[in-house]
């Protein structure tokens, strides 16, 4: 299997599932792998057609590599957003600061004590590759040093935004995945 070249450790994805599911959320149809990945092998194409919201958006295709075959756990998407959904990501796209505020006032507003004590360090820095432009995000979680990273890029396309998403483990397979991404599938 071609690998993503990638250094660094393995670390928990969990909490940037939260960016993956802000960006997901309502966007479905039948399951296809993403144009650009290194092959089948190892990867979930994921069928999210029971969250079916089309009027915001639609994927090209969604896939997440996490069993042992994978030398990275990653979540790779490529979908359009119309609408308010591609008016809201447009925002958070000028100014990522917008994503880690939302993040840092939904945790400051929970309900549970517990999880109210774990604060998360967020850092987002703009990209722009081949003409695309995007930011990287990544969440530490206080305490237990967890961290997760995420990227995307974006193209505008008449009245619909095409994103490319990719949520993993480690930041530079994250990056080295979009990268990848971007070149076949944009």
């Amino acid at each position: 299997m071609r690998r993503f070249a990638t250094s660094g450790s393995r670390h928990a994805a969990a909490a940037l599932a939260v960016v993956a599911a802000l960006v997901l959320a309502g966007c479905v149809v039948g399951p296809r792998l993403v144009a650009g990945l290194p092959d089948e092998t190892g990867w979930l194409v994921l069928p999210l057609d029971r969250w079916s919201a089309l009027d915001r958006g639609e994927p090209e295709g969604i896939a997440a590599c996490i069993d042992a075959a994978c030398p990275d756990r990653l979540m790779v998407s490529v979908l359009r957003l119309r609408g308010e959904a591609a008016r809201e990501a447009r925002a958070v796209l000028a100014d990522p600061r917008r994503l880690a505020d939302f993040l840092a006032a939904r945790d400051r507003a929970d309900e549970s004590e517990a999880r109210r004590a774990v604060t998360t360090r967020v850092e987002t820095r703009p990209l722009a590759i081949d003409g695309l432009r995007g930011f990287s995000i990544s969440l530490v979680a206080s305490g237990t040093g967890r961290t997760a990273h995420g990227a995307t890029l974006a193209r505008d396309e008449g009245g619909e935004l095409r994103l490319a998403l990719v949520v993993g483990d480690d930041a530079a397979a994250v990056d080295a995945a979009l990268r990848q991404v971007a070149a076949e599938a944009f």
